[in-house]
């Protein structure tokens, strides 16, 4: 039974190619028998899991210790007040070359207070970039922006980590306090205690392989 929609936090509102030298087809038969012992293994693990489903779109913004914050420093902006989608293209945010080499620190929503909106544009095409990203920020009002330290401490976002399973770390899936699973509603439905992607039937196995169910280390 899945521990569905469930979590600690309050909910939203809002290859290479390998040569053999010999004996090639007994090497790919035995690959082959080993991904699907791996396959069934995983879905086993996280059927069995005790971490909480959350159904939520996962953000990032960059990162930069060295910028100093400045309201009016373009650079700063795009770290302390806008964040994306974290499976938006760089290339579709419009941003200076230099950002890709910066931290991206993953979060996700939690519930926005009345009093503060979430507001998103249209990134326009600059630094040779075609953007056309959906760039995100919060707001009081107007004239006055949220700043992302200012929504970690109102609880409005949470940072998380994705955590890449191996067979060193397999107790974090009994680890509920610390971690959940991570799953995009837009993408992935739930209905009749199957999961469904692109209106296919599919396997928790499947889901993980494809990145379409994360593990995440949660605040």
């Amino acid at each position: 039974m899945f521990k569905w929609f469930l979590s600690k936090k309050k909910e939203s509102k809002n290859s290479e190619k390998i040569e053999c030298a010999e004996e090639p087809k007994p090497t790919e038969k035995t690959v082959s028998a080993q991904n699907k012992f791996d396959t069934n293994k995983m879905d086993w693990l996280i059927n069995d899991s005790l971490l909480a489903f959350m159904p939520r779109e996962l953000f990032m913004h960059y990162s930069d210790s060295n910028t100093a914050p400045d309201p009016q420093d373009p650079s700063w902006q795009n770290q302390g007040l806008y964040f994306w989608k974290e499976k938006e293209a760089f290339e579709n945010k419009s941003l200076p070359e230099f950002f890709r080499n910066m931290d991206q620190r993953l979060f996700l929503i939690n519930e926005v207070p009345d009093y503060i909106s979430l507001v998103s544009g249209k990134a326009m095409p600059w630094f040779g970039m075609p953007g056309g990203g959906e760039k995100f920020f919060f707001r009081y009002d107007e004239t006055t922006p949220v700043t992302l330290k200012e929504a970690h401490k109102l609880n409005i976002i949470n940072y998380v980590e994705i955590v890449e399973l191996n067979q060193d770390n397999l107790s974090v899936l009994n680890d509920r306090d610390n971690y959940c699973f991570l799953i995009d509603p837009y993408e992935v439905k739930y209905e009749d205690q199957l999961f469904y992607l692109n209106g296919e039937k599919i396997s928790l196995a499947e889901l993980y392989q494809k990145k379409k169910l994360l593990v995440l280390s949660v605040e």
